[in-house]
């Protein structure tokens, strides 16, 4: 009863605050509906059937039309790279109702793209300083923080912890990528903040890299790998000898949280390629059914639809490598986020899809140029965390399909901004105006 009270009261101070203070406070309410989930809660039937993530779209949106006229002017969301992009995927999604081979799979993944599309447009709206940045990264932190703790109560099945998260967040790859976004989040927190913000940064990072070790996922460690060489790679100067300080103890505290079941799970990454019938099964399945995907883009150009892997798994594939509850048909989904595309969107999917991975390259190059003396420091490696962030969804998405998971919007509309305050940075630098116009022009998106 105290925990539906605590989450109920903060979800009412959200809205209070989203409409007297600024919306960014109806992305913390939409934030905690998915991280908390009541209806996974114990507590959640006292709520009844409450829309929690409805609910809280719609505060933000109206709380952020509201304060239209007091948020810093920016590009529009659609205007941005990610958004064009994406945007088309789904315009695609919907043209392929005229084929897809579920449709009612196919309906729920257009639903859930056009979701997250509205998501990421609210986020990146609110995000109109370096200090909403800096509160979007402490608040995913803090959610998976929550996620980790959950974690240590859930039991593994068979060694994967499943059914942590709600819809879309509840199976062990999923968890495992979440997490390490979250890490390298909180590893830009603890570079750029001070007090009680890196404080909590620092507090949390245990329990989500915990979190990552019980959820057991490879993906997720292939992506931790790649986002920490792109965080390095990308962070301010002034900030590398703290990373490479944090690097060490990190690396230590990861080798006393790390049991037997994932090390000997890590091991058997290399069992992809493998035709040893001992090899691990789960992971020679990924071949097998990257070559079922190649072969339904051969025969079916333009897609086969939302979940159409699934739709199609018998047909191209031995049952022996089928999944499914008991009284269910047999099938086999998506496990590579590109061949998702390339399969079940066709070559508009992928060539789109492939595009969006080019635009993820250029912004980590643009964040590398953003170390410069008339640069914030601050903003720089907070970018550099959400490219790694990024780089790490995309690297971990070669094992499983995130084409749909909502994190990643988030974390373009994020990676939007800080690219936007760069470039008002260098428009102030060459533009400087009337004497004394230049630094307010440098200060005007940053702090408050």
């Amino acid at each position: 009863m105290i925990t539906a009270a605590a989450f109920a009261l903060f979800c009412l101070v959200c809205v209070v605050f989203a409409f007297t203070r600024h919306p960014i406070w109806g992305v913390y309410f939409y934030l905690a509906t998915t991280y908390v989930y009541p209806p996974d809660r114990w507590w959640g039937y006292l709520f009844g059937g409450l829309r929690w993530a409805l609910l809280a779209a719609a505060v933000t949106a109206l709380a952020v039309v509201l304060h239209r006229g007091k948020l810093q002017r920016k590009p529009l969301w659609i205007s941005t790279g990610p958004a064009i992009l994406l945007s088309l995927y789904a315009a695609w999604m919907l043209v392929q109702f005229g084929w897809a081979m579920d449709l009612a799979d196919h309906e729920r993944g257009t639903t859930e793209i056009i979701k997250c599309l509205l998501a990421a447009w609210f986020v990146y709206r609110t995000l109109d300083s370096r200090d909403r940045v800096r509160d979007l990264m402490l608040a995913h932190v803090l959610g998976c923080a929550l996620l980790g703790l959950y974690a240590l109560n859930t039991p593994r099945i068979d060694g994967r912890l499943d059914g942590v998260g709600g819809p879309n967040l509840d199976d062990a790859n999923t968890l495992g990528m979440y997490l390490v976004t979250a890490a390298l989040c909180g590893v830009g927190l603890v570079m750029t903040q001070r007090g009680w913000r890196r404080l909590t940064a620092l507090l949390c990072l245990p329990l989500i890299v915990n979190g990552f070790v019980l959820a057991n996922s490879r993906g997720a460690f292939l992506g931790l790998v790649a986002g920490g060489v792109v965080l390095l790679y990308c962070i301010a100067r002034k900030h590398r000898w703290i990373f490479a300080a944090f690097a060490i103890v990190g690396l230590a505290g990861l080798a006393v949280l790390v049991d037997k079941t994932f090390v000997e799970r890590m091991f058997t990454i290399g069992d992809v390629t493998s035709q040893d019938e001992d090899a691990d099964t789960s992971a020679r399945s990924r071949m097998v059914i990257a070559k079922a995907q190649l072969q339904m883009f051969l025969d079916y150009p333009l897609g086969t639809g939302w979940r159409g892997t699934a739709a199609l798994s018998l047909r191209y594939m031995d049952e022996r490598w089928m999944a499914g509850d008991a009284g269910e048909v047999p099938s086999r989904s998506s496990h590579n986020t590109f061949l998702t595309a390339l399969s079940e969107q066709g070559l508009p999917g992928a060539l789109i899809y492939g595009t969006l991975l080019m635009w993820v390259a250029g912004a980590v190059l643009r964040v590398k140029r953003m170390n410069k003396p008339h640069h914030d420091p601050d903003v720089t490696s907070m970018g550099a965390a959400l490219c790694a962030a990024i780089v790490s969804l995309l690297t971990a998405g070669l094992a499983a399909d995130y084409l749909t998971k909502e994190v990643q919007f988030w974390l373009y509309a994020a990676l939007s901004s800080v690219l936007w305050l760069g470039e008002s940075v260098v428009a102030a630098a060459v533009q400087p105006g009337p004497p004394g116009a230049s630094t307010r022009l440098q200060q005007l998106p940053g702090s408050r």
